[in-house]
């Protein structure tokens, strides 16, 4: 089962903060899926981590600039189901912005939603 959904799942995480590394834990630990962190952090100790990708994109970016990045990584997820967590708050009023956009593209969870269900 746990193969099953790694390979289904594409998660993809807003934030580089301790819900973000923990999120990243999880999506390993309990999937075996790696995932694609959204950050404008360094966030030094999740590039270390196997199978993380972390791309640059602040959440200060227009939100025009942010929707091109993540429908770029909807359209490499393939077949997988794009999961979108928001770990870091200050990714909150793009999310609650663009709500609707992103609801026809992705799956989208607050960090502390989806911890609580693991």
């Amino acid at each position: 089962m746990r193969e099953a959904l790694g390979d289904c799942l594409f998660p993809i995480i807003l934030g580089a903060n301790t819900e973000a590394h923990t999120c990243v834990r999880h999506m390993e630990k309990k999937y075996g899926v790696g995932s694609t962190v959204l950050t404008g952090k360094r966030a030094l100790t999740l590039r270390f981590l196997p199978d993380v990708r972390v791309i640059s994109a602040p959440p200060t970016l227009s939100d025009e600039v942010l929707l091109a990045i993540l429908l770029d990584l909807d359209a490499e997820c393939g077949l997988r189901l794009p999961l979108l967590i928001e770990c870091d708050r200050a990714y909150g009023e793009f999310v609650a912005r663009n709500h609707r956009t992103l609801e026809a593209h992705f799956i989208v969870r607050h960090a502390e939603d989806l911890l609580r269900e693991m």
